[in-house]
């Protein structure tokens, strides 16, 4: 059965995002900072203008200050896209539903049919495995 992996997972990502974030409706971005360095900033819906503009704080910054040619890593704008998509909010989003397959699991357990449940709960536990750092069996 794997709904206990699902829920240990959730819970781990609610409790990282709750870590990572000042307040429930954080979101993060990519921006560059006052040197045009790339960093991932924090905002809020009162950090937005009427005109769209967004002022946030820089949670981290992609920048190698001691090497001013190599001023951002190449990678780094995927690396950054990739955290500021899986901010806090969407974090807590994933957690819903890892949380939401381990009941399904439970409830086709119950009614002896985990079987037709794979489809769903298999997805679910590979990303769970995953993010755990869990070792797969088989």
């Amino acid at each position: 059965m794997t709904a206990g992996l699902l829920r240990e997972a959730a819970a781990l990502i609610r409790r990282r995002a709750a870590e990572a974030a000042a307040s429930p409706d954080e979101r993060w971005m990519v921006d560059q900072d006052e040197t045009g360095a790339l960093v991932l900033a924090a905002f809020t819906p009162e950090n937005v203008e009427p005109d769209g503009t967004v002022s946030g704080s820089v949670l981290a910054s992609f920048a190698y200050p001691d090497h001013p040619q190599r001023h951002t890593h190449a990678r780094a704008l995927g690396a950054a896209s990739h955290i500021a998509a899986l901010d806090p909010q969407a974090a807590t989003l994933l957690a819903a539903w890892l949380e939401t397959t381990a009941s399904f699991e439970d409830r086709a357990e119950e009614l002896g049919d985990v079987a037709g449940a794979a489809p769903l709960v298999e997805p679910a536990a590979r990303f769970a495995r995953a993010y755990l750092r869990a070792a797969t069996s088989g």
